[in-house]
């Protein structure tokens, strides 16, 4: 038998399963299987649920009137309460603030044409956040699915576009497997992250096969101290702990970073159960004149429960191994002129094996061994010249990549053992030029892949400073997405087309808003071509008495060109709030979210209310840069049930606190 992959559904992935070999690995069965006494039969599904009777449910009258006041509280506007309005104000139009993801040079964000978002170190430790997944939740525009608590498997979708589309960087050198396109966004911890910038939408004119879009998670920088660090435990329901100790510092030219963690639960849900270890490190060197050389090493060692399906009598335990290794160099050659290169490996080793829940009996055909084992090598170099000046940004680049993918599954696969070396290289060029309030950014990139054939892609944006609180944007691209390494090598790469207009604005006063809408056509799918139309909706209060409220709303409709029908699998709505308050002495984030995954009725998904977190924090010392603070987390408040598969269901009720010393 076969475990097959479903390319929407992660959790619908994992179950599925069939002998129909004809099908492609993003083309599958949904009907799920078991054996039972040497003959296949399909299983019985409960009917469907009603996904919207559980939002008007008594129980939830507590989430609809916290919408009811977060929407209300977010629409008025709100009295300037001296100097605080005005340092804050400037954090929501982030009008100069630069970001290099979308157009790989930094550039202030009022000449990015892409629909970007940046999270900064505060907004994260405010979380209280173990994981990246865990900060990604809060964002609007993505959507996660967690398989279990912190440090569980997640799957990150932008604009519900499939995860394994979703192309994430840690400090520009990509972490997604190309076994199977998916990004592990819960291996990364959270304490070593300076700031995370999103490009919603396809960005394959700079970073070549990002369907979805691209999540680059820029690592912390040398303290400016000789030695200084942060000491962190904390501990919750189920001895949910997570342990980390960062050391960092500055001596002449060179600095470093270092940190070491664990993150560990019994599981909050059956067969959820992790121990993480992870080590990362850093180290820079200013060179004379004006550049600079740095090497940053990650490691991370995680064993776990990723699945528990009393309904399939099926369980399933996975070890990951990952290691990511890389050099660079930034040298200015001019004044107008700037050379980067950067060397990188890594290397990423998965096992699962699969067990029945009523006796134990391992799944594999060959005793002893997993039931899969999948590893993949990958070694490169990327360059590029900027080149300024007072009205132009000009980017040159090329990545090489350099792939060995191993896949061996006990299971009776014929896809497997699998072994290939590929070799892919890419050349860009992006531009961005401002005519008075006007930013015009062309971007073109051509990929050789070996395994998919060449590929082209094209953007055009352009951005207008319409008043000093106002600035509009539009942009448009051609992206791709490849096969993965493991599948046939006639399959073709999807494809799509993006449009996004949108606006961000402070015109209305004590307010900040953006808007976007998008357009997706997508094509060579499993589905065949398709159009998925959307918007995107965010709002932030100035802060009032160190109080400030956020509200985010994302919908997308996604249907067949062929017939206009829906395609399940895709969330519709998703939801996003927060209250925040922060005095610098007492901090706190109330957040909730609602995800409408509008999974197929097979699935029994649920959808009720929302999923309401808080986050607290208070320092108790603080004197120069030494400090001592506690902190608590309460998630799921109401205990709210909100999935897309009745077989992996969110986590409930679950509490945590700890303490941070800084040094």
């Amino acid at each position: 038998m076969a475990i097959g992959f479903h390319p929407q559904n992660p959790a619908r992935a994992a179950l599925s399963i069939g002998t129909d070999m004809e099908q492609s690995m993003i083309k599958v069965s949904i009907m799920v299987f078991k054996q039972l006494d040497n003959t296949t039969m399909p299983l019985v599904v409960s009917p469907p649920r009603n996904p919207i009777m559980p939002l008007i449910k008594p129980q939830h009258s507590i989430s609809t009137f916290l919408v009811a006041l977060f929407l209300a509280l977010g629409t008025l506007p709100c009295p300037v309460w001296g100097e605080e309005a005005d340092e804050t104000q400037g954090l929501f139009s982030a009008w100069q603030e630069e970001a290099s993801t979308a157009s790989r040079a930094p550039k202030p964000l009022s000449q990015t044409a892409e629909n970007v978002t940046v999270v900064t170190a505060p907004e994260i430790e405010a979380l209280n956040a173990h994981t990246l997944a865990d900060v990604l939740d809060t964002i609007p525009g993505i959507q996660v699915q967690h398989n279990g608590g912190p440090g569980v498997t997640a799957y990150t979708f932008i604009q519900s576009i499939s995860y394994n589309f979703t192309q994430v960087y840690v400090d520009g050198v990509s972490i997604t497997n190309l076994n199977s396109g998916f990004s592990d966004v819960s291996l990364i911890p959270a304490r070593i992250i300076e700031r995370i910038e999103i490009v919603k939408g396809a960005a394959s004119s700079a970073w070549g096969q990002s369907l979805g879009g691209v999540i680059n998670v820029i690592t912390k920088l040398p303290g400016k101290r000789a030695i200084g660090g942060i000491a962190s435990a904390s501990y919750g329901s189920r001895a949910t702990t997570d342990d980390s100790l960062e050391l960092t510092g500055t001596s002449g030219r060179t600095g470093y970073y270092l940190s070491s963690g664990f993150l560990g639960s019994n599981g909050l849900l059956p067969n959820t159960q992790d121990a993480i270890n992870n080590v990362y490190g850093k180290l820079t060197y200013d060179l004379p004149g004006h550049g600079s050389l740095w090497g940053n090493f990650f490691y991370t060692h995680a064993n776990m429960g990723d699945l528990f399906a009393p309904a399939y009598d099926l369980k399933e335990l996975v070890y990951k191994r990952y290691l990511l290794g890389t050099v660079g160099l930034r040298y200015h050659l001019s004044d107008k002129l700037e050379l980067e290169v950067i060397a990188h490996y890594t290397y990423n080793r998965y096992e699962d094996d699969w067990f029945n829940i009523s006796d134990g009996a391992p799944w594999s055909e060959q005793p002893g061994l997993p039931v899969g084992i999948v590893s993949e090598l990958q070694c490169g170099t990327s360059a590029k010249l900027i080149w300024r000046n007072e009205n132009n940004i000009l980017v040159v680049g090329s990545d090489y990549n350099h792939i060995e993918e191993y896949n061996n599954s006990s299971d009776g696969s014929t896809f497997s053992p699998f072994s290939q070396r590929v070799d892919r290289w890419g050349i860009y060029l992006n531009d961005t030029v401002t005519l008075g309030p006007v930013a015009v950014t062309p971007g073109a990139r051509l990929d050789h892949t070996q395994t998919a054939g060449d590929q082209f892609s094209l953007a055009l944006g352009a951005t207008w400073q319409l008043t000093d609180s106002t600035l509009l944007r539009a942009y448009t691209a051609r992206g791709y997405g490849l096969p993965f390494l493991n599948a046939t090598d006639n399959m073709p790469s999807i494809k799509i087309w993006t449009t996004q207009v949108g606006m961000e604005s402070k015109a209305v006063p004590y307010l900040w808003l953006k808007g976007t809408l998008f357009r997706n056509q997508t094509w060579n799918d499993s589905v065949g071509q398709q159009i998925a139309l959307g918007t995107e909706f965010e709002v932030r209060t100035t802060p009032v008495y160190h109080t400030s409220l956020a509200a985010g709303y994302t919908f997308t409709d996604t249907t067949r060109t062929s017939d206009g029908s829906e395609v399940n699998d895709y969330a519709r709505h998703t939801v996003q709030l927060a209250l925040r308050y922060n005095d610098k002495t007492y901090r706190g984030v109330l957040t909730g979210r609602h995800i409408f995954w509008n999974s197929d009725p097979s699935e029994n998904g649920h959808y009720g209310g929302l999923i309401w977190d808080l986050h607290l924090g208070a320092t108790l010392y603080r004197h120069e840069d030494n400090s001592l603070e506690v902190f608590f987390s309460g998630h799921n408040l109401f205990n709210g049930a909100q999935y897309s598969f009745d077989q992996i269901p969110n986590t409930p009720r679950w509490f945590e606190g700890g303490m941070r010393v800084r040094f």
